[in-house]
């Protein structure tokens, strides 16, 4: 019951983090040298600003998956894919990811630097890891997939 009460006031702090958007948008160009982030590469100024900075929420906020139910996860996933995409950043996982996986991947990416762009959609790639170095081995779809395969090669050599 407690948590049901935590979830419902995390997902009010998503949805005002999601309606401040635009202005959160807007500010960033007005942030001080030390709440930004400056990558050199090849002569070109990227700027980045770490995900939780930019939504305003950190991610101590986020339960970890254990303390979650499934309603829950389900709950959350959808809302912070709403909040990702009032940002125009377009969170991209396999079809087959279930929301649990996605719940962690979100939550995990919280301390990562992204480049938001008003105005665009920046796609983030959520799922890039080489299925025998995913983190979520064989509970993924996609890298039970590639163990499947790895098997199958195995058994017919």
């Amino acid at each position: 019951m407690k948590m049901d009460r935590y979830v419902e006031q995390l997902i009010e702090d998503i949805r005002t983090s999601v309606i401040t958007a635009e202005k959160r948008l807007d500010e960033i160009s007005d942030f001080q040298e030390d709440e930004i982030f400056h990558f050199d590469v090849d002569d070109n100024s990227f700027h980045g600003i770490i995900l939780s900075v930019l939504f305003d929420i950190d991610k101590m906020f986020f339960p970890e998956l254990i303390l979650l139910n499934d309603s829950h996860i389900s709950v959350l996933v959808n809302e912070i894919e709403k909040l990702w995409r009032a940002y125009g950043l377009n969170p991209v996982f396999h079809d087959a990811l279930p929301d649990s996986l996605k719940y962690c991947q979100f939550r995990n990416y919280m301390t990562h630097v992204v480049y938001p762009v008003k105005s665009k959609i920046v796609d983030v790639e959520l799922c890039d890891y080489l299925p025998h170095q995913c983190p979520f081995g064989e509970l993924c779809p996609v890298a039970e997939s590639y163990y499947d395969n790895m098997k199958d090669r195995h058994l017919s050599a």
